[in-house]
């Protein structure tokens, strides 16, 4: 059986993503206060702050297969994640703007060669072939996380637009809620909390 020793550039490479998205999973917190501007934006549609209408459209389109819509329920483009990202990579991660970009490009380029369109223009299925084939580029994890994040965040900090996050996870948020919340709390309802 033939053993396959990873490259010093691929080991780099896999190092750098999962370095760069614990970083960023480490930075959760600096997203939950990125600008309201963001969230406004994505709803009236207007032009990102950072990325360039051609980096947005594919942006939007890298986030609608990260998280599609399907089965009636919003997805990444329906809770405004393309412009969640681009308030994130202006306000607290510009340091990721290059590495993203760079993964916009190689979207657009790799979907020009193998089907002279951009990425956007694709299907669902050629799109997900390119993501797949770009996987290990630097500014993949990023943006997923990124993405992930904008579509799960409150939308007072620029993404989850409509509160989709909740249609998506099947929950019913309500301003108030009547014990027992489980069935672990039935007796506590009954003796009135003594257990």
């Amino acid at each position: 059986m033939e053993r396959s020793d990873p490259t010093r550039r691929k080991f780099i490479t896999g190092t750098a993503g999962t370095l760069g998205s614990a970083w960023l999973l480490l930075s959760i917190p600096s997203l939950g206060v990125l600008a309201s501007c963001a969230r406004d934006a994505a709803r009236t549609g207007a032009s990102f702050q950072v990325l360039t209408g051609e980096e947005g459209v594919a942006l939007r389109a890298f986030a609608s297969r990260i998280i599609p819509s399907d089965d009636g329920l919003p997805g990444a483009e329906e809770a405004g994640a393309a412009w969640f990202v681009d308030a994130a990579l202006t306000t607290h991660f510009p340091e990721l703007l290059e590495p993203v970009r760079g993964l916009l490009a190689g979207l657009d380029r790799d979907a020009r060669a193998a089907h002279d369109q951009p990425f956007a223009a694709l299907d669902a299925t050629q799109q997900d072939a390119i993501i797949t084939r770009l996987e290990q580029d630097a500014g993949f994890a990023p943006a997923r996380v990124l993405v992930i994040a904008g579509v799960f965040s409150d939308p007072s900090h620029g993404g989850n637009r409509n509160d989709g996050r909740w249609q998506i996870l099947g929950y019913r948020h309500e301003s108030v809620y009547q014990p027992p919340f489980g069935f672990y709390d039935a007796e506590a309802a009954r003796t009135g909390g003594a257990s």
